[in-house]
């Protein structure tokens, strides 16, 4: 019974310290997450100018420089013409 009487208050504390947030990030300088809806568009659907200027386009098997500028905008696009993912870089 003891046992019980202290792990209640316990449990509550723990309880209290969660945030109710699952996921927030940690930084997005290039405002890519305005983006995310793009994603899974084909080539077509989409405009180069639905992008801020400076948004790098990497199709496969494309070089890129490795230089990385947290305000530019990519955008990779796989095999199928489809966008796969936007990020900062």
């Amino acid at each position: 019974m003891r046992l019980i009487l202290f792990a209640l208050p316990v449990a509550s504390l723990l309880a209290a310290c969660q945030s109710t947030v699952p996921f927030e990030p940690v930084s997005d300088p290039c405002r890519s997450l305005q983006y995310l809806s793009k994603v899974g568009l084909k080539e077509g659907e989409f405009k180069p100018t639905d992008f801020p200027e400076g948004t790098r386009f990497i199709p496969p098997g494309t070089a890129v420089t490795r230089d990385y500028r947290a305000e530019r905008l990519n955008v990779h696009i796989n095999s199928q013409a489809r966008i796969e993912r936007i990020d900062c870089g």
